[in-house]
């Protein structure tokens, strides 16, 4: 299990927030419910996917392997309030789910692409995630120029709890795609040789609606 949070933040708060985040991780590193691993990211300065996304921050909280299932809406508890003027809190999100691991990164990759994704009305959400993992991964997996490839599949109650606790306002994403990279630019010159790209975005058309997805690129820090 995993819990993740996007944060918006207020323009002109930037420096404040990033070392808030940071100390929010800190924080959330010691108090950590049995073995859970705390890890934070800082969107890239020149991220070029993130040009429509609001999110600056984001929080990761995950359950070591074999642990039982923290409380992450507990720990979250809060979050909004003591953040305070350096975000939105409801353009912020609090998202808990499970990952699906189809190419596991062999060591910590230092920067994180991360796809936000809303599904289209032709699917329920459980429809919705069982075409992702069983059809929509092979492009991931394929993909090359990447170190790891991840789904997050989001759990829309335990979402709706953590984010209320939280007090931010965003919870309803169905999933987040999640690359593993070396940099974005080694990323970028392997993708321009494959037609991988092009054929994921065509099949995306199916079953996510898109124009309401996020995607941007962030620096990856862990707490320990």
């Amino acid at each position: 299990m995993k819990a993740l949070v996007h944060l918006a933040g207020r323009a002109g708060a930037e420096t404040a927030l990033r070392e808030a985040v940071a100390a929010e991780a800190r924080t959330l590193d010691a108090d950590a419910p049995g073995d859970a691993e705390v890890g934070w990211m800082w969107r890239l300065g020149d991220d070029p996917f993130g040009k429509a996304t609001r999110f600056h921050a984001t929080l990761e909280l995950r359950a070591t392997e074999g642990a039982s299932p923290p409380d992450f809406a507990a720990s979250l508890d809060g979050l909004a309030d003591r953040l305070g003027d350096l975000v939105h809190a409801d353009l912020s999100s609090a998202l808990v789910g499970t990952d699906r691991v189809f190419v596991a990164p062999a060591a910590p990759a230092p920067v994180r692409y991360q796809y936000l994704m809303r599904r289209n009305a032709s699917f329920t959400h459980d429809e919705y995630l069982a075409r992702y993992a069983e059809i929509h991964s092979r492009f991931g997996v394929e993909t090359p120029g990447i170190e790891g490839y991840v789904q997050f599949h989001v759990d829309p109650d335990a979402s709706r709890a953590a984010a209320a606790r939280a007090g931010f306002g965003i919870w309803a994403v169905d999933s987040v795609s999640e690359l593993h990279l070396v940099s974005v630019e080694t990323f970028l010159a392997e993708v321009a040789k494959s037609p991988v790209g092009v054929a994921a975005l065509e099949d995306e058309e199916v079953f996510v609606d898109r124009p309401r997805s996020f995607d941007f690129c962030s620096e990856v820090f862990e707490v320990r």
